[in-house]
């Protein structure tokens, strides 16, 4: 399965194409967060079959803290011709992330 994910700011502007198997467990990484609204030590990480998507989750208590990495190409390719991008992202642990990991598992599931 492959799917888009794209990083815009200010100045900035960069796409990916993410390579999965079947989303590489990414819905449920992210329904796991959920579960664990309440709060967990440390980081959480989730990567792609080929790492061109990382995302990488933390809990501060009243948010949960987000870093997107995408890379290009990905790393199993050339590692002097590679660059990658990081975006911070927050969202509360209750209804919000309760949202995305439904439309992430929508996204990837259904037809």
């Amino acid at each position: 399965m492959f799917f888009s994910a794209q990083a815009e700011s200010a100045g900035l502007q960069a796409e990916v194409a993410v390579e999965t198997i079947m989303g590489d467990g990414l819905a449920d990484f992210l329904e796991e967060l959920v579960t664990d609204f309440r709060g967990w030590a440390g980081t959480r990480t989730w990567t792609s079959h080929r790492a061109d998507l990382q995302l990488e989750a933390s809990h501060s208590g009243h948010l949960v803290e987000l870093l997107w990495t995408l890379r290009f190409p990905n790393p199993s390719y050339d590692p002097n011709d590679i660059w990658s991008v990081t975006v911070r992202t927050s969202i509360s642990p209750g209804e919000d992330l309760t949202n995305l990991a439904r439309e992430v598992r929508s996204f990837l599931y259904d037809e």
